[in-house]
């Protein structure tokens, strides 16, 4: 394989995330089941960085993705708690809210109609 050059963001970000841990380059790999040479030649750019070693970063060490690919929000994945229920009581209220709208304006339609043949009735 032929040896990359510049060092890319996402192996910076590894080496940040890493140190975060307070980890040395031995001790991540051995969590990661990698030696500690791999995690090197990855954090010089020395190697590409595979989908399934960040996806194993994620899941040992609960790293966003996000951040890991773009920089943007926090180190850590951290899903909101509580949003499942929260936002099922939303929908019901707004399934609530929707069925009433829905019922009035099948009202406002119906006695349009009626009014609609009143009127072309009378104009015969």
């Amino acid at each position: 394989m032929a040896e990359l050059k510049e060092t890319t963001e996402e192996a910076e970000r590894l080496k940040v995330f890493r140190k975060a841990e307070k980890m040395g380059q031995e001790e991540f790999g051995k969590q990661l089941g990698l030696d500690h040479s791999v995690i090197s030649r990855y954090e010089n750019n020395r190697l590409n960085i595979p989908i399934d070693f960040v996806k194993k970063l994620h899941d040992v060490f609960n790293m966003s993705f996000e951040w890991f690919y773009t920089g943007k929000g926090n180190r850590k994945f951290t899903p909101e708690k509580g949003t499942l229920i929260k936002d099922i009581k939303t929908l019901e209220t707004n399934h609530k809210i929707l069925t009433e709208q829905v019922s009035s304006l099948k009202s406002e339609l119906l006695k349009l109609h009626r009014e609609f043949h009143a009127f072309k009735a009378e104009m015969k």
